[in-house]
């Protein structure tokens, strides 16, 4: 990068939640755990973690240096972090109550002290929610996790994905809506200002090097998913790693960019077709931006998320000279502090919108490939907010037709 490029670079303040913003996450999850029947509730995952405790550290915390929260059903909060991370969460955070372990110690990674805290705060018959359920992940081994289950019994956990830790968590507060604008604003300017950069004959590497570039020179923190395929007439799946193949006349590129900004996510795809599109891609892009229209504008406060789905189906479904609804599981999801997260934009998925929800809405179609035979995939994503009025769009809406990368001299 060229010494003027680092005079380009945009510097975003992290701005912290409040104090105030933390306690009254905790009295919501109290409040469900009292619906619920839960006594107490022990967050172990990074993401759940990090939704209670203003950690702004990126030590991995899931492997050799687990953290634990333990939230009563009243009084303070207890985190049981290694030595060291107390101290850094006295000076970082809103946590005053805190027990600590010397680690790494694989042989006793904080099993002894987190038993000793559960069973001195806890009566022999308390219900304990922890990280249990659909699209949910411990923070610690499964084999730690089983040693403290045993040394706290007749205390049981048992699982508050579902009941505690989803809603919580779904419906986004003004601070959190506010981070995941900055960072879709982000990536939509770099995804804007790529295709101007783009000529025939890059690689798909140096074409995702480029657009991380217009993604840091802008602000994000972190690209932490940059996928990306290619092929002539179209790609054939959604998933892959940039690669040294050679960007063609009939080439189109998709990218799929997941990028952080003070920890919350933006995760939305782009397409770019090198040279003139062939009418069946032509086709099949109009038809997932379309559908694209359809879901948004299905998106209000008190629809079934999978109204979303059936509306981008039925229209997916009703054009079969663009191709036919992809078998891909579900047509979107949310997100925030991870990506994806539930609710999905699935027929089977009854869930409630409500304002504050955030929802990628991301229809795909399969049609056929104009050069042969074979099926090709044509997947579209934008990113909205559950607002009292319906969707409000937080990415940059994509061009009705397909950004085209044509060098000057041809």
């Amino acid at each position: 990068m060229a010494a003027h490029d680092f005079a380009r670079i945009t510097t975003i303040p992290h701005s912290p939640f409040s104090k105030i913003e933390y306690q009254e996450r905790v009295e919501r999850a109290r409040h469900l755990m009292k619906e619920h029947a839960f006594d107490a509730l022990l967050v172990t995952s990074e993401h759940n973690f990090r939704y209670f405790v203003d950690d702004s550290s990126t030590t991995p915390i899931q492997t050799t240096r687990p953290r634990f929260l333990l939230i009563p059903s009243c009084g303070d909060a207890v985190a049981i972090v290694p030595t060291g991370v107390d101290e850094f969460f006295k000076e970082t955070t809103w946590i005053r109550k805190f027990r600590t372990w010397p680690g790494p110690n694989p042989k006793d990674e904080g099993v002894s002290e987190l038993a000793t805290v559960l069973n001195e705060f806890l009566q022999q018959d308390a219900r304990i929610g922890t990280e249990l359920g659909a699209e949910s992940r411990l923070g610690m081994p499964a084999g730690d996790f089983l040693r403290v289950r045993n040394a706290i019994r007749p205390r049981i956990f048992a699982d508050a994905s579902d009941p505690i830790f989803t809603p919580l968590r779904m419906i986004k507060s003004p601070s959190e809506i506010d981070r995941i604008r900055t960072v879709c604003g982000i990536v939509s300017e770099a995804f804007d200002n790529l295709s101007k950069k783009l000529r025939l004959g890059m690689t798909e590497r140096e074409v995702c090097r480029l657009f991380e570039l217009e993604c840091f020179i802008r602000g994000v923190d972190k690209t932490p998913k940059i996928a990306s395929v290619s092929g002539r007439g179209g790609y054939t799946r959604p998933y892959g790693v940039p690669t040294d193949k050679v960007l063609s006349d009939g080439d189109l590129l998709f990218i799929d960019a997941g990028c952080l900004f003070n920890f919350y996510w933006s995760d939305f795809n782009r397409n770019f077709s090198f040279g003139a599109p062939d009418p069946h891609t032509k086709d099949a892009y109009q038809a997932v931006w379309d559908a694209t229209e359809v879901g948004i504008a299905a998106i209000k406060p008190g629809v079934p998320i999978c109204d979303v789905w059936a509306a981008m189906s039925d229209l997916l479904d009703g054009s079969p000279n663009r191709g036919r609804r992809s078998t891909i599981g579900r047509m979107g999801h949310s997100m925030g502090l991870w990506m994806p997260e539930l609710p999905s934009v699935q027929p089977d998925d009854r869930t409630i919108l409500k304002p504050g929800m955030i929802i990628n809405v991301e229809p795909s179609t399969i049609y056929p490939s104009y050069f042969d035979n074979s099926p090709k995939l044509m997947l579209h994503e934008e990113i909205v907010l559950v607002t009292e009025a319906g969707a409000q769009l937080l990415t940059s809406r994509a061009s009705r037709t397909i950004p085209l990368v044509i060098n000057e001299s041809t």
